[in-house]
């Protein structure tokens, strides 16, 4: 006699799951965090660590300039002599610019040098932006830009020094476009208010077009005209051009 087979199509067999883990908050970035920053200019630019410091009761502003980290070599010598400049935006006066001292053969310089602004009222301070630019020195030629970095000095918290280490930047990012075509030119109103702004009566304006190719991958890029360029030369004219960086 055959023993009965167990049915075993009755049996169900309870699923498996895998044990939960729980999840951990993400940690809140600290100030430091927030102000130490990574971008595409990182590597080739370099960082700059400085520290800001607004004294309410005799209107002060102390910037000290700390140093900079794996600047872009500019000289054939593959090295750079640079220093900073400080500018209030806006404003084209000379009482809003100040400057480092120069230190020469250096891709990591150390000043640790504090340049003040005297007499900056709060008002100022909820509405103006300190532009730190770091250049290269040239003794038989034109100082060659590296990179900026900028502050709304409306993030700071007033008799509280705030350190800071970013990222040197070359563009300064566009905020709107208006007019034009997004395939051909365009103006961009806010960058133009602001980067050109009060600088426009230094430095002056460069017409130029950008058109992308998409089916053969080109950028193309038209330089049209530049007007009220500040005269460089003795006879108070220049010989101007245009260098593009990607």
């Amino acid at each position: 006699n055959k023993l009965p087979q167990p049915d075993v199509s009755a049996a169900i067999v309870p699923p498996v799951h895998p044990p939960v883990t729980p999840q951990r908050p993400t940690p809140e970035r600290t100030e430091e965090e927030d102000n130490d920053y990574d971008s595409d200019d990182a590597t080739t630019l370099g960082s700059l660590e400085f520290s800001l410091l607004y004294e309410q009761d005799n209107h002060t502003l102390h910037c000290c300039i700390i140093k900079a980290k794996g600047l872009k070599p500019m000289d054939s010598n593959g090295l750079a002599d640079p220093y900073v400049k400080l500018h209030l935006l806006p404003g084209a006066s000379k009482s809003n610019k100040l400057r480092t001292k120069t230190l020469k053969n250096t891709l990591n310089p150390v000043w640790n040098e504090t340049l003040v602004y005297h007499g900056i009222t709060d008002d100022e301070m909820s509405r103006k932006t300190l532009r730190l630019s770091v250049s290269d020195e040239d003794t038989f030629g034109h100082n060659e830009f590296i990179g900026e970095t900028r502050v709304a000095l409306k993030k700071l918290k007033f008799d509280q020094k705030r350190n800071f280490n970013v990222c040197l930047e070359r563009v300064i990012p566009v905020k709107k476009a208006v007019g034009g075509s997004s395939r051909g030119m365009a103006l961009y109103e806010d960058d133009v208010r602001f980067h050109l702004g009060e600088d426009s009566k230094e430095r002056g304006r460069i017409l130029m077009s950008l058109t992308y190719n998409s089916q053969q991958s080109r950028l193309i890029v038209g330089v049209v005209r530049c007007a009220h360029l500040a005269p460089m030369d003795s006879n108070g004219y220049s010989d101007p051009f245009v260098k593009v960086y990607v």
